[in-house]
């Protein structure tokens, strides 16, 4: 779950764009389903999901107009315990490290083309690892 960005079951359609412009609507469950409580690690990469989406909207908004640049804090979810224990392996770690390194990135220099590599670190391990949230993950690059 390396740019983990995990998404919960949530009653409906949820418009992100009134928190930070970005309009990144999620439709991850049927309505009606109730939020099911999260593992640590889970909780920790939908809190990387709105730093993320914080960011983005960030990056793209007009220079004149930019607010003050968001949070932009590491968080080792590497560390927290996952929903399935068979997803901490060797390759898992790796991926976490290169996410991390990545996000370093995009703390020191908040481009468009750094936050894409970010984005696709997160892509490149939601790809073997808990693949629901990779609808929502691809939404938030930058480029094409």
């Amino acid at each position: 779950m390396v740019g983990g960005l995990v998404v919960a079951c949530q009653s409906g359609p949820q418009d992100v764009a009134s928190k930070n412009g970005a309009g990144l609507a999620d439709t991850t469950c049927s309505p009606g389903m109730a939020e099911p409580k999260a593992a640590p690690m889970a909780a920790a990469m939908r809190a990387m999901a709105d730093q993320a989406e914080a960011m983005r909207a960030w990056i793209v908004s007009d220079l004149s107009t930019r607010p003050a640049r968001p949070a932009w804090a590491k968080m080792p979810f590497e560390a927290q315990r996952p929903t399935d224990t068979t997803v901490l392996v060797e390759e898992f770690f790796e991926k976490a490290k290169a996410y991390h390194e990545a996000h370093r990135l995009v703390g020191e220099q908040p481009t468009a083309q750094n936050f894409d590599a970010l984005v696709a670190r997160c892509i490149a391990c939601h790809q073997s690892h808990c693949p629901g949230p990779l609808k929502r993950i691809n939404r938030l690059m930058i480029g094409s």
